[in-house]
């Protein structure tokens, strides 16, 4: 008899140990949201890998090029969302104080002919949203690469003047070969460079002209000139 109520009193005390240890382990899955059940957020993964930065409202903003400014801002200031250093001095967009203008950084003392021949050069008409397009034809008997370039852009009417250098990493032109360039953002692709449509390109309908000096390292600069019409045209963003 005294066996048989030890037994019992055995069993009911495991069975309470069981049901503690189902309670416990529900409270601590509930608490820590490890639900197997549950789908991830995708949404929240997806906005937490973008860049952000706080806006003067407090607000959290997008800020594509981590210079801390938000994209919608740039636009704002005319600065391009996409390149933290929008006009190439080496200087970071929110400290620079003339983010828009850059001296001519194209020091080359070597005198031998550039031989380039610009077949076109165009900043609207393009098949695509309009941007700088430039194609290049190597007429010489060697390859050239070290390329980089320097231009301005002026307003027709108000003379107001913008000034871009940039190094135009990955040009490489063999003897006769012949490349097209694009100034639209889309430096993923192969041959496309940083182009700010924020600034007069993308703003001024007075119509602009663009001055530009294409360079090789140990040649001589390649100077020519591209003139936008008037009016509005559909710009690349």
């Amino acid at each position: 008899m005294k066996e048989k109520m030890k037994s019992k009193k055995i069993w009911k005390a495991a069975l309470m140990v069981a049901l503690i240890l189902s309670l416990l382990s529900f409270v601590f899955t509930g608490c820590s949201g490890n639900n197997p059940n549950q789908k991830p957020n995708t949404e929240t993964s997806m906005n937490s890998s973008q860049p952000t930065v706080t806006d003067s409202t407090g607000k959290t903003a997008i800020d594509t090029d981590k210079d801390g400014i938000p994209d919608s801002v740039e636009k704002t200031y005319g600065t391009n969302p996409y390149v933290a250093d929008t006009d190439g001095d080496g200087v970071n967009d929110k400290e620079d104080k003339e983010p828009l203008k850059i001296e001519n950084l194209i020091k080359e003392t070597g005198t031998s002919t550039l031989d380039v021949k610009i077949e076109d050069a165009r900043v609207e008409d393009n098949k695509d949203a309009d941007h700088l397009e430039i194609t290049l034809n190597n007429t010489g008997k060697t390859t050239l690469n070290n390329f980089d370039i320097y231009y301005t852009i002026t307003d027709k009417i108000d003379k107001t003047q913008e000034s871009y250098y940039q190094k135009l990493s990955g040009l490489s032109l063999n003897a006769g070969e012949t490349k097209t360039i694009h100034f639209d953002n889309q430096v993923s692709e192969a041959g496309h460079y940083f182009g700010n449509m924020s600034g007069l390109y993308g703003t001024s309908k007075n119509g602009l002209i663009f001055d530009i000096q294409l360079h090789a390292k140990d040649f001589q600069p390649l100077n020519f000139q591209v003139e936008k019409a008037e009016g509005t045209a559909e710009v690349a963003d």
